[in-house]
């Protein structure tokens, strides 16, 4: 066999990879450490990284794109590793599957220069694939750099009883420089206006960098600059910089199935200093600063969510309790019912069962005095899990119909708009969990099935419907169809990187291990092996 300097390099690489991998680099680092002795392009050296040949590559990339819509060749690939002395320059969509592959960023695989060739879509593509959560190593290097702040630590203001943020001024957001020229190079090339490209510019080093540039879209000139100066320091906050607040929060929201909890952490972590601010700042009129007291609890539901989905169950709980300290200010029951609620199923998915039970008891109090019906079923889905994990089934289904039939009525002009997913589709998927949990395997299926007409184009919760539908196939012991069902999920797990899915897609492969020498649950684990959630040896390490 003739061996070419390129496999040499590649051999020399994959050694080089493996003993970096085993100090527990990452494969971004692993490229960043080869790239000081090769004068490659990026995409060849996450090759490198990985010790991958290019028609492994291939092979994994038509794997992952199986209706052929991006399908690929390995001179194709060689083509787009020496853009631009080759041919073709590599469209996002195949920087997407190529960054899954390498469990990286598609930004990390073109050069600056080659960044400057795409449109501002092409960019805004580029910019929001983010792979990084399937790497292993990553998860002890991400969560300190995704949010890009400090987390804030709350005390008590003089005088207001109002927990404050003790961060750094606004304009200092804690990006680090390269965040910072991404972003200059994104608004560069997207706004021709150099004043309001300065004005976007210092928002959005405020506001977590360039992933709040799309939020930022959705602002009023005239809100733009209130806000502006309300970050700066140099003008009061009044009625237009709390709605351009509101609204950045509300679409937040919005981008979390597209961006994932990642992309999401700086936003909201910014967000909610900034709004801790201003309330400790600022005088403000009654209505104004019961506003900014709502933003503060909205921001805090956001991050705590976002933050219990990436499994920082610490950082979750303090921003929860900041909301229910902000609820209390507010005396408003329905938001305390709610923040007592994701209490709830923060501690029933950590197994503190009895803390779970007492946030639920504590919800269910509150809720007696909120205006909202939405409210009411929110707060009965949170009861019926706690029930099904006590083992009083009855009761729980009880809650369960009692949430649907609610969830099922127009809305209410009582309801926030907070509860837009509490819809009679998500009280399914509650339904599902009730019964899995109950180990009632039957009517389990049934619910998945119902859950999965019900299709609303929520790409993580079709995930958690696919894992709880394995489950109980699980209990019925029909193996081929679960190891069919968490492929799927496999799939999806690449696409999002919510850390809970990928966790609760482990536990489900763990209660397969008794069926672990079967034909189908190896072919799974093959699936799985990308994610690192693999428990026997591949064929590739066979």
């Amino acid at each position: 066999m003739v061996v070419t300097e390129g496999h040499r390099i590649l051999v020399v690489c994959r050694r080089r990879g493996a003993a970096l991998r085993a100090k527990g680099f990452t494969f971004e680092q692993i490229a960043d450490v080869m790239s000081l002795d090769l004068d490659d392009s990026p995409l060849l050296l996450h090759r490198y990284a990985h010790g991958l040949t290019a028609a492994q590559v291939v092979a994994v990339f038509n794997d992952l794109d199986p209706a052929g819509t991006a399908s690929m060749r390995t001179a194709r690939l060689y083509d787009l590793e020496g853009w631009p002395q080759g041919r073709r320059r590599p469209s996002p969509r195949v920087l997407d599957l190529l960054a899954r592959i390498y469990q990286t960023t598609a930004r990390r695989l073109v050069t600056d220069t080659t960044y400057a060739t795409y449109g501002p879509y092409d960019r805004e593509l580029i910019d929001a694939t983010d792979h990084r959560h399937l790497d292993p190593c990553q998860h002890t290097h991400l969560m300190p750099a995704i949010s890009g702040i400090p987390h804030a630590s709350m005390e008590s203001a003089a005088g207001s009883g109002w927990p404050v943020t003790d961060a750094p001024s606004a304009g200092n957001a804690g990006l680090r420089p390269g965040d910072c020229a991404a972003l200059f190079r994104a608004l560069t090339a997207e706004e021709a206006d150099v004043k309001r490209r300065e004005l976007l510019f210092q928002l959005a080093v405020a506001l977590g960098g360039v992933p709040a540039l799309r939020l930022l879209r959705h602002l009023t000139p005239d809100e733009e600059v209130h806000l502006a100066q309300a970050v700066q320091g140099s003008g009061r906050v009044d009625a237009h910089t709390v709605t351009a607040i509101e609204k950045l929060i509300a679409h937040c929201w919005q981008l979390d199935e597209s961006l994932g909890p990642q992309r999401l952490l700086p936003i909201a972590d910014a967000h909610r200093d900034l709004v801790g601010r201003l309330l400790h700042r600022e005088s403000l009129t009654p209505a104004l600063r019961d506003r900014l007291l709502r933003a503060y609890w909205a921001v805090s539901h956001l991050g705590g969510w976002l933050h219990y989905d990436v499994l920082d169950h610490e950082g979750a709980v303090t921003r929860y309790e900041d909301g229910l300290k902000a609820a209390h200010q507010l005396e408003d029951a329905t938001l305390l019912a709610h923040m007592h609620g994701l209490l709830a199923e923060a501690a029933g998915f950590k197994g503190e069962h009895s803390r779970a039970r007492d946030h639920a008891f504590a919800a269910q109090g509150w809720v007696r005095s909120s205006l909202s019906p939405l409210q009411h079923a929110a707060t009965s889905l949170v009861l019926a899990r706690v029930l099904a994990h006590s083992g009083d089934g009855n009761a729980s289904l009880r809650a369960i119909d009692h949430a649907y039939d609610i969830a099922g009525k127009p809305r209410s002009e009582t309801d926030p708009a907070h509860l837009y997913w509490c819809t009679p589709a998500r009280v399914q998927r509650h339904s599902l969990y009730c019964y899995v949990t109950l180990k009632r395997p039957d009517q389990a299926l049934a619910a998945a099935e119902k859950s999965l007409t019900l299709d609303e184009n929520w790409v993580r919760q079709r995930g958690f419907v696919l894992v709880e539908y394995a489950s109980a196939l699980t209990q019925k012991r029909e193996i081929p169809e679960v190891a069919r069902q968490l492929g799927e999920v496999a799939i999806i797990a690449t696409r999002h990187s919510s850390a809970r899915l990928l966790h609760t897609l482990r536990t489900a492969r763990q209660a397969l291990h008794p069926w672990s020498t079967n034909t189908h649950i190896r072919t799974l684990d093959e699936k799985l092996h990308p994610l690192g959630l693999a428990t026997t040896p591949t064929s590739a390490q066979r």
